[in-house]
C-alpha cells in the first residue's frame, strides 16, 4: 500500500511540475489553476469536488508552513440522555502547538474535560474535574504521537485534526465525498463553506478566505447515532507568528491528584469527540 502511495505521489509531483513548466511558457495562470484543482481532487478522491479539495489543501499548506500556532474554540455539543434525547452542552478549548514536538490541549466542558500536555515523546493527561492523571511514552513527533493515541488508546483529542503537518490527509482519510457550498460569514469573517461525507459521520468546515487560510468553524454530525447529535466548534483567536513560551507546555498537575491508567481515562465517551478521525462508538 505504501509503495502504491509513493508511486501516486511521484506521478502527481511530475504532473504538477509539467503544469508549472507549461504555465511558464503560455503564461496562463487561470488554466494552470484549473488543471491543478482537477488533478488535486483526482489524486486524493475522485468524489471530492475539485474546488473543495483545492481550498482544503490550501488550508493544509498554510497551516503546514507554520512552525507553531495557538487558537481557541467555543464548542457546543449534543449529549444523548434518557431514551436518546438530545441535550446541548458547551465547552471551551485552548490549543498550543510547536511542531518540533510540543502540544497542549485544554478542553473543558459542562460535563468535565481534560488537559493534555505533550513534550517530546512524553504525554500527560489530566481528567477534569476528577483530577485523575496518567502519563505515557509516545513517539516524539506530533503526527506520530496523535496516531499512537488513536491506535493504542482509541483517543482523538478535539480539533486535533488541525495539528498534523498534513491536515488535508488527516481530514480526508475516511472521506467518501466532498462538496463546495459557496461563501458565508463566521462571526463577520468571510469563509469558504465545504461539506464532506464519511460512512458514519458528515462534517462541514468553514475556511477563511484570503491570505490567512485557517479553519473558522467545524461541524460534525454523528448521523449513525439516534437523533444525529452534533459537535460544533467556532475557532478563534488564532496566533500564527508569535513565539510560544515553553511554560505553555509545562504540565500543571494539582497537588490533590489521583494516578490512573491511561486507558481508564481515555475510554470515557465524553473524552473522545470533536475529531473527524474518531469513532462513533466513543461518542
Amino acid at each position: 500500500m505504501f509503495k502504491e502511495m509513493r508511486m501516486d505521489l511521484n506521478r502527481m509531483a511530475m504532473f504538477l511540475f509539467a503544469i508549472f513548466m507549461i504555465n511558464g511558457v503560455i503564461g496562463n495562470l487561470n488554466i494552470t489553476n484549473q488543471i491543478y484543482s482537477n488533478a488535486l481532487a483526482q489524486s486524493t478522491n475522485p468524489n471530492i469536488d475539485p474546488q473543495a479539495a483545492e481550498i482544503l489543501q490550501n488550508m493544509s499548506y498554510f497551516l503546514g508552513s507554520k512552525d507553531e500556532y495557538t487558537f481557541k474554540a467555543e464548542v457546543m455539543f449534543d449529549q444523548l440522555v434518557n431514551s436518546n434525547r438530545k441535550i446541548q452542552y458547551s465547552a471551551e478549548e485552548k490549543v498550543y502547538l510547536k511542531k518540533k514536538g510540543n502540544m497542549t490541549i485544554e478542553y473543558v466542558s459542562d460535563l468535565g474535560g481534560y488537559k493534555l500536555w505533550f513534550d517530546n515523546g512524553m504525554v500527560t493527561i489530566l481528567e477534569l474535574p476528577t483530577n485523575l492523571v496518567s502519563t505515557a511514552t509516545l513517539p516524539a513527533t506530533i503526527d506520530q504521537a496523535l496516531k499512537k493515541l488513536k491506535e493504542q488508546y482509541n483517543f482523538t483529542p478535539a480539533l486535533s485534526d488541525f495539528l498534523f503537518i498534513n491536515t488535508f490527509r488527516a481530514l480526508t482519510e475516511n472521506v467518501v465525498s466532498g462538496s463546495y457550498f459557496g461563501t458565508s460569514k463566521v462571526f463577520g469573517v468571510r469563509c469558504d463553506h465545504l461539506a464532506f461525507v464519511q460512512n458514519d459521520i458528515d462534517w462541514q468546515i468553514w475556511v477563511e478566505v484570503g491570505k490567512r487560510q485557517i479553519p473558522r468553524k467545524l461541524v460534525i454530525t454523528y448521523k449513525e447515532l439516534p437523533g444525529q447529535p452534533q459537535f460544533i466548534a467556532i475557532m478563534k483567536d488564532w496566533v500564527l507568528d508569535k513565539p510560544i513560551t515553553n511554560f505553555a507546555f509545562k504540565a500543571d498537575i494539582p497537588k490533590l491528584n489521583q494516578p490512573s491508567e491511561m486507558s481508564a481515562i481515555l475510554s470515557k465517551p465524553r473524552m473522545n469527540m470533536g475529531s473527524v478521525r474518531s469513532s462513533i462508538n466513543n461518542f
